[in-house]
């Protein structure tokens, strides 16, 4: 077994023992209550002036709202988790010891980021997954533009989780966590407000949604395919792409660069 799989399945134990993660059980066990409910709503139908019409004709638009937040969220927890794990091993002495074997710093905070990860990606294993398969049970969504979106959402909570690590070598615990949740508020709405408004008249969030990470768009986008009348808001899929793969790049070579340079304290 190498020394990052080890390394790895250590850090995803600690992830597992922080308190957050029993708020996480029950925030998740509170979206499938959510998401069923939402769901079965969305099967039934409405009389309008006499007229029955079937809520399938706004699945799409909801089942897309409802995806890209669960999405969102797990996104926020792989930020949150990370902004944390690293730093609370430097405060106890664990990075010491550990770094005392054979292991190179690399190793270790590509650990501590993949603990935290796997974390979260268990929570976005059952969220999405029962998320998808109870929209294209009830709502005749296709499972397609879930999984994109489910890649998509991969991508985000890998760069946020590493930009959340990164800022934890900076700033204090709490500190840090505030500005990851700042950071994902900020981008998502100009993530959003560009699926709406003009580049032109977008001004400052314009400018962010075109530079910054992608952090909502890897989510929105495939979604579209469930909302027929956006479809032309979906051309530039393939730069959104390329911009969150380039991201994440740069996110985790700041995170191992930043954290060569860092002093431990003894």
């Amino acid at each position: 077994m190498s020394a990052l799989t080890t390394l790895t399945a250590e850090a995803v134990r600690d992830a597992s023992r922080r308190r957050i993660v029993a708020v996480v059980v029950v925030m998740s066990l509170l979206s499938l209550f959510f998401v069923d409910g939402c769901t079965s709503c969305a099967a039934g139908e409405i009389t309008i002036n006499g007229e029955d019409h079937s809520l399938r004709k706004i699945g799409g638009v909801t089942g897309a709202l409802l995806f890209g937040t669960l999405g969102l969220w797990i996104v926020f927890l792989a930020g949150v988790l990370a902004a944390d794990h690293l730093q609370e091993s430097l405060e106890d002495g664990a990075a010491n010891l550990t770094l005392a074997r054979p292991v190179s710093r690399d190793e270790f905070v590509v650990a501590r980021l993949l603990g935290a990860l796997v974390v979260a990606g268990g929570t976005a294993f059952v969220l999405l997954g029962i998320a998808a398969l109870l929209l294209y049970q009830r709502s005749g969504l296709a499972p397609g533009p879930a999984l994109l979106a489910a890649l998509g959402c991969g991508v985000s909570a890998f760069t946020l989780g590493a930009l959340g690590m990164l800022a934890s070598l900076w700033l204090p615990r709490l500190a840090a966590i505030l500005a990851v949740a700042a950071g994902l508020a900020v981008m998502t709405l100009a993530n959003s407000l560009a699926l709406f408004v003009e580049p032109e008249n977008g001004g400052a969030l314009d400018w962010i949604h075109q530079w910054g990470p992608p952090l909502a768009s890897t989510l929105w986008l495939p979604l579209l395919a469930w909302v027929p009348e956006a479809a032309p808001l979906a051309d530039d899929s393939m730069g959104v792409a390329l911009r969150a793969l380039g991201w994440a790049g740069i996110a985790i070579a700041g995170l191992l660069v930043t954290f060569r340079r860092t002093e431990l304290g003894r």
